[in-house]
């Protein structure tokens, strides 16, 4: 390959995934993988899965190609929705970023995780996200079980003031994706089993825009992956949109396995949530 080729191969910005076959010492080719992380005057240096950083000279190279990313597949399926509905927590919006609520797990002697596993098994949990409780008697109840399983009481205080104060934090793909979508015409929907605190949560994150998308399984009696809250999900996309929706024109995405097939039994096209790799938004 000429000096034309590495002129070619020295404009790929950093951050561009490539390519290569190389000339070896013994006169045989070899490929190498990677996403540029610099350049010099002689030479490009990739970082590929196995063999981490390799530098490759200019002169070395027989020919190269950019590898395009793969497009985003949850993009992609609601693109082609005739209504797109998505998921809130874990779609949309995660939480404890900052680690914070992890911590106080740890010194509460538990496993990363664990504390939201217990609050979700809690009776007053299920009666919450269908509307029967509220986020606050849920939190009280999370605060007295752990209190009744012996854990120091400064720490459980802690644990449950961190747990109040992290409203979420946006998922940035995916608001853009809801925002490109809503911008195309296409109706979109947020629909979550969610609590009392939810319009104020999304208010306090900066995604007040959503509020008018919101299906909240707390306002509807039923939660996912009951059959009735699709249903009643579906009757209200209906309501709003103005007129009768085929099922199948309902693209959804939750990041919950079991909702998504609860979904495709209800007659909607369901995917299980992804978020984008690096590159493909």
């Amino acid at each position: 390959m000429g000096q034309m080729e590495a002129e070619r191969i020295d404009q790929i910005p950093v951050g561009q995934r490539v390519t290569l076959r190389r000339r070896l010492p013994d006169g045989a080719a070899g490929d190498v993988v990677g996403t540029v992380v610099a350049h010099d005057p002689e030479g490009v240096t990739l970082h590929t899965m196995r063999r981490g950083e390799v530098r490759v000279a200019y002169a070395e190279v027989v020919v190269h190609r950019v590898v395009r990313p793969v497009p985003w597949r949850i993009g992609a399926f609601l693109r082609r929705a005739g209504v797109a509905v998505l998921d809130l927590d874990g779609v949309l919006r995660t939480f404890d970023t900052s680690g914070e609520l992890a911590r106080v797990e740890s010194e509460l002697g538990l496993d990363v995780g664990a504390v939201i596993e217990l609050a979700f098994a809690l009776p007053e949990a299920a009666a919450m996200v269908t509307g029967r409780s509220t986020h606050a008697h849920w939190m009280a109840a999370v605060r007295a079980r752990l209190l009744a399983d012996a854990h120091a009481e400064e720490a459980v205080e802690r644990l449950i003031a961190v747990w109040r104060e992290d409203r979420g934090t946006p998922m940035g793909a995916t608001v853009a994706l809801v925002d490109s979508l809503v911008a195309a015409g296409t109706p979109t929907f947020v629909f979550t089993n969610g609590t009392d605190r939810v319009p104020e949560e999304l208010e306090h994150m900066g995604l007040g825009r959503l509020v008018p998308m919101l299906i909240n399984t707390h306002d509807m009696g039923r939660a996912k992956p009951a059959p009735q809250a699709f249903a009643l999900a579906h009757a209200e996309v209906e309501r709003r949109v103005g007129r009768v929706v085929d099922r199948a024109q309902v693209h959804f995405t939750d990041d919950r396995p079991g909702n998504v097939e609860a979904a495709r039994e209800f007659g909607w096209q369901g995917r299980v949530f992804t978020p984008p790799a690096p590159g493909q938004w």
